[in-house]
């Protein structure tokens, strides 16, 4: 059989225990932007002046299915750890960014459309022998971190049927969430 793929990649096999009763939640369609700007402003309101915020949004993403509580939680706890990471960094910043790509596999299944996320960090990055188990529950690189915050992100991203990835360097962390757009095909008809 192949090598199971690295950890830190979504696999399908693991069970998402942590939110495991909201499977069955309502999941509305809602605006990518309106999640991401909320997010925005939450990070913004933790008035950590020394930290450029940089937003960078492709309009042109269309909405989303899913639960925007949920999806906001997720977002926010990947943007608090990078700004926590980015502590002491000297011209620390973080970037929020959004595109759209097509024909892409998320877990095993190649969807035409799909919204990426990308969240962006110049902090001196997760250290290496944390990378094959960051998404664990109580893996945490801060002192006093619980070590669920990435692993429930992961639990609300695969409840939206998307995956989560990063790469991390130092100056350079990277958390990328994938999610599918279900476009429905609507004919316009001529009277």
């Amino acid at each position: 059989p192949p090598p199971p793929p690295p950890s830190f990649f979504y696999t399908p096999t693991r069970p998402y225990a942590i939110l495991s009763g909201l499977v069955g939640s309502e999941m509305c369609i809602r605006d990518s932007h309106s999640a991401l700007e909320n997010v925005y402003a939450l990070a913004e309101a933790d008035e950590i002046k020394h930290i450029n915020l940089i937003r960078d949004y492709d309009p042109s993403i269309p909405e989303i299915n899913g639960d925007e509580n949920l999806f906001i939680q997720a977002l926010l706890n990947i943007v608090k750890n990078a700004q926590q990471a980015v502590e002491g960094t000297q011209d620390a910043f973080i970037e929020i960014k959004s595109r759209i790509e097509y024909g892409k596999p998320i877990n095993g299944i190649i969807h035409q459309t799909i919204c990426c996320i990308e969240i962006r960090d110049n902090g001196p990055g997760i250290p290496e022998h944390l990378h094959d188990q960051v998404f664990f529950p109580m893996v945490s690189v801060k002192e006093n971190g619980s070590g669920l915050g990435l692993t429930i992100a992961q639990d609300i991203i695969r409840i939206h049927g998307g995956s989560i990835f990063f790469n991390s360097n130092p100056g350079d962390t990277v958390f990328a969430i994938y999610i599918p757009i279900k476009i429905e095909n609507k004919e316009s008809k001529i009277a």
